[in-house]
C-alpha cells in the first residue's frame, strides 16, 4: 500500500474513478485536445475559405500554378482532389471537437464518481451518430475526388491524401460499433439506476 502512495501514476491507474484518478487525467489530456483541435478547426476554416477558391482560380488558369508550387502542394494543384478533402478535413475536424466535447461532459460525471449519470447515454449516442457522419463524409470525398480527376483531371498527375486512401476503414467502422454498444450499455445502466433509486 505504501508503494502505492508513493507512486502516484500506480495509485491513478488503481482508482479509474473520482478526483486524482485515471479518470481526472484524462478529463485534463481533453481539455488539451480541445484546445489543439479548436486551432486546427481554425486553420481548416481559414483553408477552405482561401484554399477552395484559390485552386478553382488556379484551375481555370486565371491565376499561376506557380502560386500552388511547393513541397506538400501538389494535391491542391488540382482542384478534384483539393476540394473535396477541405470540405472533408473542415466537417472531420468539427466532428473531432464535438465528440471532444461530449467526451469532457462523460469525464467529467466519472471524477464525480457518477458514471451512469442521465447524460452519459445521449453523449455517446451523439458520439457514434457524429462518427458516422465523419465517415460518411470521408467516403463521400474519396468517392469525389476520384471521380471529379477521373472526369476532369485524368490526363494530369494526381496526388492523393494519404488519409483518404480506401475508401472502407474497418477499424473506424469498428469504433463506430463500439461506441454504439457502449451507448446501449449506459442507456440500460442508468434505467437500472432509476428503477433501484425509486424502489428504495
Amino acid at each position: 500500500m505504501n508503494t502505492l502512495q508513493e507512486n502516484p501514476l500506480a495509485s491513478r491507474l488503481v482508482k479509474p474513478l473520482g478526483q486524482r484518478s485515471l479518470s481526472s487525467s484524462l478529463a485534463n489530456a481533453l481539455k488539451f485536445a480541445r484546445v489543439v483541435l479548436s486551432v486546427l478547426f481554425a486553420v481548416a476554416v481559414v483553408a477552405a475559405v482561401l484554399g477552395i477558391p484559390l485552386c478553382i482560380l488556379v484551375s481555370t488558369h486565371l491565376v499561376s500554378s506557380k502560386v500552388l508550387n511547393g513541397p506538400g502542394y501538389n494535391m491542391f494543384s488540382t482542384w478534384t482532389v483539393a476540394v473535396p478533402y477541405l470540405l472533408y478535413a473542415l466537417i472531420s475536424i468539427r466532428g473531432d471537437l464535438l465528440i471532444v466535447r461530449r467526451l469532457q461532459s462523460v469525464f467529467a460525471s466519472f471524477v464525480a464518481n457518477e458514471p451512469f449519470a442521465h447524460d452519459n447515454a445521449g453523449h455517446l449516442r451523439a458520439i457514434w451518430v457524429t462518427l458516422v457522419v465523419i465517415e460518411v463524409t470521408r467516403i463521400t470525398a474519396w468517392v469525389l475526388m476520384h471521380a471529379l480527376t477521373a472526369a476532369y483531371a485524368s490526363a494530369t498527375a494526381v496526388t492523393f491524401p494519404s488519409g483518404l486512401d480506401d475508401p472502407i476503414d474497418l477499424v473506424r467502422l469498428f469504433l463506430i460499433f463500439v461506441v454504439l454498444i457502449l451507448a446501449e450499455v449506459f442507456r440500460q445502466g442508468t434505467q437500472l439506476r432509476q428503477e433501484t433509486e425509486l424502489t428504495v
